[in-house]
């Protein structure tokens, strides 16, 4: 299937399950995005892939002048009703529909992971900003260290079994998901002060509902699960519960956050 009608379709199909639980945990780096771009009242700012709102009521609450965006119409209805007095539009990242040099900053929680093109995604970032703005971008780190997810991969590839043939073979944004691919994206698209955190938390959850949460609220991990028969299954689950049962005082987190200016 191809990368980006996977994408749209299954986080469509998540627009209403999405929230409660990956999105929760997702939210915890939120400040840090925010931080990093100096949000704060009268910045005008852009939020891509904005799901359905979390950070960008973080942002409103800070009195920022937001416009929220997301590619998948299901996300900005979701995004629209728990977002009141906010800019909320359908917009795909490369391709957004703003002029050049309209916002002061751009933050994206997890969206250039899952773009199609991410040269031209963070380049159409870098357009949209004016002189002196600030890009802030999240992405996961490696399943070794983010264990909230790596320990789903893991337990996939215990049971041995052969994975579907109609899903994407790989990410466009594998070649960057490391701190010094990342940085060299930013500095690719023309921004400077270019840096790269590894930002970790812990994900304090019972394992069972952490399962169901993944299974809700992910595209290519629910997939990787579900697509196998029911046997196949009930083995990635056995073998999920016994990794979780590892990390008794929750599941340790990581993810790498990107931030620029444009000159």
């Amino acid at each position: 299937m191809e990368f980006t009608e996977f994408e749209r379709r299954g986080w469509a199909l998540r627009s209403g399950t999405y929230d409660s639980g990956f999105g929760a945990m997702t939210a915890a780096l939120h400040p840090r995005l925010l931080d990093a771009v100096g949000a704060a009242a009268g910045t005008r700012l852009l939020e891509v892939g904005c799901g359905t709102g979390r950070l960008a009521a973080l942002a409103h609450g800070r009195g920022a002048e937001v416009t929220a965006t997301d590619a998948v119409p299901e996300m900005v209805a979701e995004a629209a009703v728990a977002l009141p007095g906010v800019r909320v539009r359908e917009a795909a990242l490369p391709g957004l529909p703003f002029p050049d040099g309209g916002f002061d900053a751009a933050v994206g929680a997890f969206v250039v992971n899952h773009v199609p093109d991410p040269p031209a995604a963070v380049a159409d970032l870098h357009r949209v900003l004016a002189a002196g703005g600030r890009v802030a971008l999240s992405c996961w780190d490696a399943p070794a260290r983010n264990r909230a997810q790596g320990i789903f991969f893991d337990a996939v590839a215990e049971t041995g079994a052969a994975g579907p043939g109609d899903l994407p073979s790989s990410s466009p944004f594998a070649p960057y998901a490391t701190a010094e691919g990342l940085a060299g994206l930013l500095t690719a698209a023309g921004f400077t002060e270019v840096e790269v955190e590894p930002v970790t938390w812990t994900h304090r959850v019972d394992p069972q509902r952490w399962w169901q949460d993944v299974l809700s609220g992910t595209v290519l991990t629910s997939s990787l699960i579900e697509s196998r028969p029911p046997a196949v299954v009930e083995r990635i689950r056995a073998a999920y519960h016994r990794l979780a049962a590892a990390h008794p005082d929750g599941l340790p987190v990581a993810a790498l956050l990107a931030s620029g200016t444009r000159p």
